[in-house]
């Protein structure tokens, strides 16, 4: 492979790369989604044991719903662990759960009769929908980039 050639390869992946940062887009309710699962992870971590079977299947089942919608959206299905600047994003999504969790074990003694509960799965609910939406303009830069 001569020097053209290899230039040619690498501008046709910079161009796809540019046309999937274009057709990458998702609606509100897939980021909202990740919220909600995010605050029934935390439901369930909180309930007891016996109680949290259920609560973990609902949040397997957003998961397949998810990546089924992906799939037919855009041809497959794009998790949040990509190469590139979405770590940090990633990053700061583990922190918010962590410290949500942190909360919850500290000041929660029962999740569905406690209001401070409540409060907390929500705040985690719209930062992570936050998040999500920032993760996908920080991926779309980064495929433009």
């Amino acid at each position: 492979m001569d020097r053209n050639e290899a230039q040619s390869a690498l501008d046709a992946v910079k161009n796809t790369d540019k046309l999937m940062a274009d057709r990458m887009s998702w609606p509100l309710w897939r980021h909202a989604i990740v919220g909600v699962m995010m605050a029934l992870l935390l439901l369930g971590l909180a309930l007891p044991v016996g109680q949290q079977f259920p609560i973990m299947v609902l949040v397997l089942m957003l998961v397949f719903l998810v990546i089924r919608d992906d799939k037919k959206r855009h041809g497959m299905f794009v998790s949040g662990y990509q190469k590139g600047r979405t770590g940090w994003v990633l990053a700061v999504q583990l922190a918010l759960f962590v410290a949500a969790f942190l909360a919850t074990n500290a000041w929660v003694d029962n999740p569905l009769a406690n209001s401070l509960f409540w409060a907390i799965a929500a705040a985690l609910l719209i930062g992570s929908t936050a998040l999500s939406l920032l993760w996908e303009k920080v991926y779309r830069a980064d495929l433009k980039a």
